[in-house]
């Protein structure tokens, strides 16, 4: 039996709507609507009840979301509740980077989990985020993780560990360069650059044409340059080596290919996404990079060959996500009409973003305002809790209208 991993989500949506609730029930009070507020107060133990029960749970097989705000986005929404890992699509990794003026930096990770109209947020501020992902990312393989979650997945698997590293210069010279590599990579991405440095260099002085070495690199000194050009300029003089030294690995050229997709070089991208298919015309991720860049191209006929190309990968749920895009750029190939309809789609799409976006921004402003100066104004609580009811109907509507339109249906 498979031990079952949990984390929970975030806390920021409860926390602010206890404290909505809060501020309204005192203004209610103040305005002698007792039992008004009352109800609003009321509200506070029910939501911090629901968020201690909220959580996702991962048995090896199903990843799970539980609680009463799922099963009830579940009834009233039919928003799944579960997806096995055979019907993952993507893993996603984003990173948010706090620097300190000693060249080190806090790292925290969202993981994003997404397929069959499931999708749940994972953040590495909770304890339990280690173990959950590494239980994850192992039973899922590395064909659906991006470029971050991959070298998570990497760091994650060797066992490598901040604790007890090497300090005295003759240990960090007497090592191997793979040993090396991998505690440069541990330290990065736990925040210690300053550290990480040392042992990247040493490494590049023992194999300067490695080129899984060089890629990852490439990404260390993009990760610390900020905003030094000269730095910049090392990191891709770096990725460039590493994708001509990389002639007989494809895994190590599609990941090469992708981090050069991220930077915009679509045509060094492109070049290393072809080699790769020269291995195996069926990979999937080298498919979709070029799938991609021919959609900024406009291309929508090469858009559907590469689609239909991925969609000979031997992954079911991958497959079926590659057969899908086909089926609907052919469509916009053949079908004016429905070309016309999606772009209609679109821009609508980007409309409603815009006012969700308002919406919440014109919310918590109101609410600011409403807390700080409605206790001396009745005309600001009055007028200041109408508004922040009005958007939040609005952003309500908007995210509901979003989740509805914004899969195309090819």
């Amino acid at each position: 039996m498979n031990d079952v991993q949990t984390i929970r989500p975030g806390y920021l949506p409860y926390a602010l709507t206890a404290a909505v609730a809060l501020t309204a029930g005192s203004t209610l009070l103040g305005n002698g609507l007792i039992w008004s507020s009352i109800i609003c107060w009321a509200m506070v133990p029910l939501v911090v009840l629901v968020a201690l029960f909220d959580r996702i749970e991962f048995d090896g097989n199903t990843i799970t979301h539980k609680g009463a705000l799922a099963w009830s986005l579940a009834v009233l929404f039919r928003i799944r509740r579960q997806l096995s890992v055979e019907n993952i699509e993507a893993i996603t990794t984003e990173t948010i980077t706090f620097g300190f003026s000693d060249g080190d930096s806090r790292v925290t990770y969202h993981t994003r989990v997404s397929g069959a109209g499931f999708e749940v947020l994972l953040r590495s501020h909770r304890s339990t985020f280690i173990p959950f992902i590494k239980a994850l990312f192992k039973a899922t393989g590395t064909q659906k993780l991006d470029p971050r979650s991959f070298e998570l997945f990497e760091y994650l698997e060797t066992g490598a560990t901040i604790k007890n590293f090497p300090l005295l210069k003759q240990e960090i010279e007497s090592m191997p360069t793979s040993l090396l590599r991998r505690f440069g990579n541990a330290l990065r991405l736990a925040g210690k650059l300053s550290q990480a440095a040392s042992y990247f260099n040493l490494a590049y002085e023992k194999e300067p044409r490695n080129p899984a070495l060089l890629y990852e690199m490439s990404r260390f000194l993009r990760s610390n340059a900020q905003r030094d050009q000269k730095m910049i300029q090392r990191s891709d003089a770096c990725l460039r080596l590493a994708s001509k030294l990389a002639q007989t690995e494809p895994d190590l050229l599609e990941r090469i290919g992708e981090v050069f997709f991220e930077r915009l070089d679509y045509k060094r991208a492109s070049e290393c996404f072809r080699r790769v298919l020269e291995f195996d015309p069926s990979r999937f991720r080298a498919n979709v990079g070029l799938a991609e860049i021919a959609l900024r191209d406009g291309k929508l006929a090469h858009v559907a060959h590469f689609y239909n190309a991925a969609s000979a990968s031997h992954d079911t749920a991958l497959s079926k996500v590659a057969q899908r895009e086909a089926r609907y750029y052919q469509r916009l190939i053949g079908d004016d009409e429905f070309l016309e309809r999606e772009l209609n789609r679109i821009r609508f799409l980007n409309h409603l973003r815009w006012a969700r976006r308002l919406a919440a921004l014109t919310f918590l402003l109101v609410w600011m305002i409403a807390s700080v100066f409605g206790r001396w104004s009745f005309v600001i609580q009055y007028y200041g809790w109408s508004l922040m009811a009005m958007t939040a109907l609005v952003w309500s509507a908007c995210t509901l209208t979003l989740r509805f339109y914004a899969k195309h249906r090819g």
